[in-house]
């Protein structure tokens, strides 16, 4: 098999590096992770989630909107309802694609 080159990868380093730049974003504002937060517990409607917050709907559909974006949360329509879920797997996806990039952090912890 020929050796792949930068070139052969570039889209792929491109494409891993915009994800990080949204899961990032997403998790650099304090009500998105309020947000992250209260899915952890249980499925929320949007109703649900702006009763927490002193936000306006429009302004929390936004924040969900920026979370979705970056896969850190997944929609359901149930009738007249969306239903928000916390998306775990992402979440910890991303956060091993960026530390994974770092040498040291791919190493076994060193036992003392």
């Amino acid at each position: 098999m020929p050796r792949k080159t930068f070139a052969d990868v570039a889209p792929d380093v491109q494409a891993s590096g915009r994800h990080l730049s949204k899961f990032f974003k997403a998790l650099s504002d304090e009500t998105r992770r309020e947000i992250l937060r209260l899915l952890e517990d249980r499925q929320h409607t949007v109703g649900e989630i702006v009763g927490r917050f002193s936000l306006s709907q429009p302004t929390i559909s936004r924040h969900l909107s920026v979370l979705k974006e970056a896969n850190l949360v997944r929609d359901e329509r149930r009738g007249q309802f969306v239903i928000y879920h916390l998306s775990g797997a992402n979440m910890a996806r991303s956060a091993r694609q960026f530390f994974d990039a770092f040498t040291d952090c791919r190493k076994p912890p060193e036992r003392n």
